[in-house]
């Protein structure tokens, strides 16, 4: 009985020594530190994707924005001009289009209506016609003269019509090859300034292409983060062998995170 009292007395009297708990302390504080650097390193990796991801996503949404809507340009209405500050890219958007089976053309006699095919005409404010656009001087005109190729629209019945009423009695430079003609009622600029890029439209035609100092109309930001130093923006005028070309560049840069979009637009359209 006396020798279970005594084994009994050794073991609680049993422990850790101060070494071997500094040892234990030390090696928990090295494992601590691995795992705190394994979780950091994990935790930027997740933040630089995220934020890679949402640069791309951001320039991916303008890029393809800016696609659609000059692909959908009327012909040879695509312009560019550019400053120290400042590089934009102007064009005027189709709103509908139709074929015309006959308009006042010089040396007849001058008219306010010209025949089209039937065809679908949005409500819209000061909506214009144009045949045969061969330059951006005959798009950015003053439409409220009675010569030349783009014309002010009085109205056109929401039913089915051949009859376009023009405002005043006009004459068409030229016919079409085709005749075809366009109705659109404003121009729209896409603007990269100050690091970002934003849509500028509402505002009147100039036969001077503006940068982005309108009296009037809306802007609308695109995408941020781009580098003004390297993009750009690349007109290619049509010619007899291809259609007019746009080339844009977009150097996207953020927390030393990069997005390049380098593409050409080919605008199928033809006057």
């Amino acid at each position: 009985m006396l020798a279970k009292i005594k084994n009994l007395r050794r073991r609680n009297e049993s422990g850790f020594t101060l070494m071997e708990l500094i040892i234990v302390i030390i090696i928990m504080g090295v494992m601590a530190l691995g795992i705190a650097g394994f979780i950091k390193l994990s935790t930027q990796t997740y933040l630089n994707v995220t934020e890679r991801d949402e640069l791309l996503a951001n320039a991916r949404f303008a890029v393809e924005r800016l696609n659609r809507e000059v692909r959908n340009a009327i012909p040879n209405s695509v312009r560019e001009t550019s400053n120290t500050t400042t590089h934009c890219l102007e064009f005027v958007p189709i709103i509908a289009s139709t074929v015309y089976t006959e308009i006042p053309v010089a040396p007849e006699v001058a008219a306010n209506t010209i025949s089209v095919i039937p065809f679908q005409l949005p409500n819209i404010l000061n909506p214009v016609i144009i045949v045969y656009p061969l330059n951006d001087d005959e798009i950015y005109q003053d439409h409220t003269n009675n010569t030349g190729k783009a014309f002010e629209i009085e109205d056109y019945p929401a039913t089915s019509s051949s009859e376009l009423e023009l405002k005043q009695a006009v004459l068409f430079a030229e016919d079409s090859p085709t005749n075809r003609a366009y109705i659109f009622n404003e121009p729209v600029s896409y603007c990269i300034n100050g690091g970002s890029l934003k849509r500028y439209a509402g505002y009147d035609f100039k036969t001077i292409q503006p940068l982005p100092l309108f009296t009037n109309g809306s802007s609308a930001l695109m995408a941020e983060n781009i580098d003004f130093s390297t993009s750009n923006f690349t007109v290619t005028e049509a010619s007899l062998q291809r259609n007019a070309v746009v080339q844009i560049k977009l150097n996207f840069i953020r927390d030393g995170e990069q997005v390049i979009f380098d593409n050409a637009i080919h605008i199928i359209n033809i006057p």
